[in-house]
């Protein structure tokens, strides 16, 4: 693992040609859904989808999730760079990446952060992990070498730096930039690379680079897997840096992580009286299953064509909504003790609400209990986080979701 370095640092970043950014850079694998994953493989071979997916362009009978399946995951990478698909910065960088929406832009900073530095309290947490995914990505970190995908984080807006760093941003992006493309999803991506031995590279080294707290907002696997391997191989030369996009606080969107628990175990006449049961909230029935929370503090239960509005009371000791609904509703009422590991719970994202709303899915569901939490304020989740709490597991959606592939930082992987 690194030692000693300061929390972030520029670094000579892995990405595509500008001219060939929109063609390679691809969202996260498991965003597709299964119909578009076998057009996006059938008719873009410049793809970084085809990279992870070595199974659909060569002959590959390695069982998915294996080391053996990653190390050609490693193979296809290689291809795309002997074929000038992706190369490899000339010097050290800063990034400057701004993503922009019709309702929203996103402007932050792509650099690696010292893996060590993190642990000593640099980087501050707020959700648990699934055991099962930390292992699984660390096995696929030492086999491949890369990152490809950076986690997500906030840089405080109260920091000491904090104005010095957005004016340095502010200057950059004033001039054109480096890569401007369009996505189909009506994404606009614009990068530009500043040298770190430049004039500006040395102020953003000062502003940036002297900043010594930050807030993981997503990518709470990625970050374990890489502790994970960074303790395991030292021997790895750069294994104790991981790939970051750093925004300001004020800048992150967060949006609902719902939950859908199979197996209730009652019927819903069971569930009203254990709901009306609960201790910390008041409950209603609604007259249908399009109710929404609509702040914080509600959440809506739907079940066998039936829905309950959960208003939990100002004085609950529970720190946030979804640590509120893990205790009362997953682990005292249905027996959930482990949402880490627990089989029968699904989470749901906001932005993956099917046509017609999760009132359409409830309805398609009647055995399954969808629970929908109003998004968490980052300020909570922050206090969370400066109190080395936890939140239960996929408790928060957080935008922008970076495209895999646009920056990548490789490390040696050695045998």
């Amino acid at each position: 693992m690194s030692t000693g370095g300061a929390l972030m640092q520029p670094l000579a970043a892995v990405t595509p040609p500008r001219h060939m950014a929109h063609l390679v850079a691809s969202r996260s694998y498991l965003s597709y859904q299964r119909t578009e994953l076998q057009d996006k493989l059938k008719h873009n071979p410049y793809s970084y989808i085809q990279v992870i997916n070595p199974d659909h362009s060569r002959e590959v009978e390695e069982p998915r999730g294996t080391p053996e399946f990653f190390k050609e995951v490693r193979v296809g990478y290689d291809d795309f760079k002997s074929r000038g698909w992706l190369k490899e910065a000339p010097g050290v960088e800063w990034y400057v990446y701004r993503q922009s929406t019709e309702e929203h832009a996103w402007t932050g900073v792509v650099c690696n952060l010292d893996l060590k530095a993190c642990a000593d309290g640099g980087l501050k947490t707020h959700e648990q992990t699934l055991e099962t995914r930390e292992t699984l990505f660390a096995s696929f970190l030492e086999n491949v070498g890369f990152h490809a995908e950076p986690v997500l984080c906030a840089r405080p807006d109260d920091a000491p730096s904090a104005a010095e760093a957005d004016e340095v941003l502010t200057e950059v992006v004033s001039a054109s930039a480096h890569t401007d493309f369009m996505t189909a999803d009506g994404v606009r991506h614009e990068i530009w690379r500043v040298a770190a031995d430049s004039e500006m590279g040395t102020r953003f080294g000062t502003a940036w680079g002297a900043c010594a707290t930050i807030y993981l907002a997503d990518g709470h696997h990625r970050y374990a897997s890489s502790l994970r391997l960074a303790e395991a191989r030292p021997d790895l030369p750069g294994a104790g840096l991981m790939l970051a996009y750093v925004v300001p606080e004020r800048d992150l969107t967060i949006l609902g992580y719902h939950k859908e628990v199979r197996n209730v175990g009652m019927t819903a006449d069971e569930l009203d009286a254990a709901l009306k049961a609960c201790k910390g909230c008041d409950v209603a029935e609604a007259a249908n299953l399009e109710m929404t929370p609509s702040e914080p503090g509600q959440a809506v239960v739907m079940f066998q064509g039936r829905a309950w509005v959960l208003t939990r009371h100002k004085d609950s000791p529970e720190a946030t909504d979804a640590d509120w609904v893990n205790v009362h509703l997953m682990n005292r009422m249905l027996g959930i003790t482990d949402p880490r590991n627990d089989d029968r719970l699904r989470h749901l994202p906001e932005p993956q609400k099917p046509e017609g709303g999760w009132a359409a899915r409830a309805e398609a569901k009647p055995d399954r209990m969808v629970v929908l939490i109003h998004p968490i304020p980052f300020g909570h989740i922050r206090e969370v986080a400066d109190q080395e709490g936890t939140l239960p597991p996929k408790s928060t959606w957080v935008e922008p979701k970076i495209r895999s592939a646009l920056f990548i930082h490789e490390f040696n992987a050695t045998t």
